[in-house]
């Protein structure tokens, strides 16, 4: 049996008409959704709502609960609910963001990955479940499960998974981390949506970690959000000729804290540090599936800092042999360069 007050909170917010906005005026005015209810011209309906949720089989946090998370109340477009699956205390943790390019190189995802299983010792890492750097920072966030490190804003509804590719990364978070969104089940991802999640990243985390963004991108835009409310952004510094680098080299030379491993992260954040030596940032991989375009797959990965051929075929599960024979093509068609260190990088 789903609580009454839920069903007010959820029925008013998915209102036709009604955002966060709107929602938080009719309760100053009101009092209660229950009342506000009442004033709706077009209510969602209840039986409807009750099946939803319960179909869900999703936690709920109302904005009036004492866990919810302080920082989104920072925001005129604070959520009033917030649907979860995993533990919810995860909230009450120290956060560092971890955001980038969905067309990422091979380099950009490794040191995601890295960065975010150093980190994940001490903060909880937040990202938002695309492609790319996401996965890569959440990737790296859940090699040490029992640490409940992970946790993913999605731009969908709590049971949908996006993209598929990411179910693996869903699963065990939902299982050793916090899956959270602010958008009602059976929702399927909009631009809207994205722009929210977004917003909840930067309001959740105290840092946020730009890896690989382009001038006119999402993450650039997560970055400016995180900024206005007064999230430390730091970004990990790119190749100046590489497109995907352009924006986040553009944040430090506005002003951005230029950071290249997890001891600079520890430092900014003035976080305990002193018996922690500096490192260099290690390479990680991941295999993955062959996709059917591997040509187009290699040349996403790659950007014009070499990397081993070793590390690509480990990452989409290639044999050395039939990468090499991949590799020798794109160079023929100038797409590539392959250095004597058996090492390759964009032409």
């Amino acid at each position: 049996m789903i609580d009454d007050v839920v069903l007010d909170w959820f029925c008013l917010i998915n209102s036709r008409g009604i955002g966060p906005k709107t929602f938080w005026a009719m309760m100053r005015s009101y009092q209660s959704a229950k009342e506000s209810l009442k004033y709706v011209v077009e209510p969602f309906p209840r039986t409807k709502a009750e099946k939803l949720l319960k179909a869900a089989n999703c936690g709920i946090i109302l904005a009036n609960e004492s866990d919810f998370p302080a920082s989104l109340k920072r925001s005129c477009y604070c959520p009033p609910i917030l649907y979860y699956r995993g533990n919810r205390s995860i909230l009450q943790k120290r956060k560092i963001a971890i955001v980038g390019a969905r067309n990422a190189s091979l380099s950009g995802i490794s040191i995601a990955k890295n960065m975010a299983s150093k980190l994940s010792d001490k903060f909880v890492i937040v990202s938002g479940m695309a492609r790319g750097i996401d996965a890569g920072a959440h990737r790296g966030s859940l090699e040490d499960p029992h640490r409940e490190a992970a946790l993913a804003v999605l731009p969908t509804g709590i049971n949908r998974i996006y993209p598929k590719e990411n179910a693996d990364i869903y699963n065990k978070i939902g299982q050793y981390g916090l899956l959270l969104t602010t958008v009602p089940p059976d929702s399927g991802p909009d631009v809207g949506m994205f722009q929210a999640r977004n917003r909840i990243i930067s309001l959740l985390a105290e840092g946020m970690i730009i890896i690989e963004a382009a001038a006119k991108s999402g993450t650039l835009a997560t970055a400016r959000t995180a900024l206005d409310f007064g999230c430390e952004v730091m970004v990990v510094p790119g190749s100046p000729i590489d497109p995907r680098s352009f924006g986040s080299n553009l944040l430090i030379k506005n002003g951005a804290t230029l950071v290249q491993n997890y001891v600079d992260v520890l430092e900014v954040l003035q976080f305990e540090n002193r018996n922690i030596e500096k490192e260099e940032m290690v390479m990680d991989t991941m295999p993955e599936e062959i996709e059917p375009n591997i040509n187009s797959k290699i040349l996403s990965l790659l950007s014009e800092k070499a990397v081993s051929l070793d590390e690509i075929a480990c990452h989409i599960n290639i044999p050395v042999p039939k990468l090499l024979c991949v590799i020798s093509e794109l160079e023929i068609m100038g797409k590539v360069v392959k250095h004597a260190t058996n090492e390759v990088s964009l032409a």
